[in-house]
């Protein structure tokens, strides 16, 4: 046992305190809600590319379709007067460093009275009943310094917390289906086909649940996926990760082509679909309601020219 560990467990308890009676305050209405409560980010991914290229020589066509839908399960945590998903303002960042030195100067005030109760901990040793009845009989003799004031001025200073205004949501668990859809045609000049030109036809076909996370077989909460959220009730924003597969998508490939260099046939594959984005998406909420959605469109570039567009539509309600 510590005797620092004393002071520091009642300074972080009466913060604790402090701040579940602020979470406890009125809130925004329909924006913060009771922690606990229940929602769902959705989100549809559609990729689509199509096109044909051609020369005096070879012919390339092709045809891309994948969807991925998927559904989040998400829990609101308790209102908070700071972010955890976005940077702190210069006015945050202004007062988280005034508490820290507030911090720094109590425990110097107080390290006197520190001094004495470990020295109280030193003597008892592993006896807690001697250890609880010295400190009592210190704290009773104890005089109230000018520097231990201060360092309660300190104490009390830092503990002051903002107004709830920044909500997480964080993902329980997620589902979701997909389908992959893909064929291409190419006619390429070349004298080791019989008729000078050498054709093929390639098909992906892939459908059905998005595949668990491997970790999800023995850790339970690593099928909850990435996915997180975080209301802003002041400036009324809401910042998300997205829903993204755990894991990759397999698809079936079926190869058709007279060129006697290639072996055609079925495999089996996995496509890695869409990308997962460490970028946080920030949007401004319609109304002041958590019934939001939204849609953007994306072009990707792709290998010969196979470029498409990346279609993310989502949607996030609570329950």
């Amino acid at each position: 046992m510590q005797a620092r560990l004393g002071w520091a467990g009642l300074w972080r308890g009466y913060l604790w305190c402090v701040t579940g009676w602020l979470a406890a305050l009125p809130v925004h209405a329909d924006l913060l809600v009771a922690p606990g409560m229940k929602g769902t980010l959705s989100v549809e991914y559609v990729y689509e590319s199509a096109g044909r290229t051609q020369d005096q020589n070879d012919l390339h066509e092709w045809r891309s379709n994948h969807t991925v839908k998927l559904a989040a399960e998400m829990v609101a945590q308790a209102p908070q007067p700071l972010p955890s998903m976005q940077a702190l303002d210069a006015a945050q960042t202004a007062d988280l460093q005034k508490k820290q030195a507030l911090t720094s100067s109590a425990a110097q005030k107080m390290a006197p009275m520190m001094g004495d109760v470990q020295a109280i901990v030193a003597k008892c040793g592993e006896d807690e009943a001697c250890i609880e009845k010295a400190i009592t009989k210190y704290g009773m003799s104890m005089q109230v310094t000018p520097e231990m004031e201060s360092a309660r001025e300190d104490v009390a200073e830092v503990a002051k917390q903002g107004a709830p205004r920044y909500q997480m949501w964080r993902a329980t668990a997620q589902k979701g289906t997909y389908s992959i859809d893909e064929s291409a045609h190419d006619v390429v000049a070349d004298p080791i086909c019989r008729a000078l030109h050498c054709t093929s036809d390639q098909t992906r076909k892939g459908a059905g649940d998005v595949p668990r996370a491997s970790a999800a077989k023995t850790d339970a909460s690593a099928a909850a996926g990435v996915a997180m959220l975080e209301v802003d009730s002041s400036a009324k924003t809401m910042t998300m990760l997205l829903p993204v597969p755990l894991n990759a998508l397999p698809y079936t490939q079926t190869l058709t082509t007279d060129n006697p260099e290639q072996h055609g046939g079925t495999t089996q594959g996995q496509l890695g679909f869409p990308k997962a984005s460490a970028k946080p998406l920030q949007v401004t909420l319609k109304g002041v309601a958590l019934d939001q959605s939204g849609e953007s469109v994306t072009k990707v570039e792709g290998a010969n020219a196979e470029g498409g567009t990346l279609t993310v539509r989502w949607h996030f309600s609570a329950k």
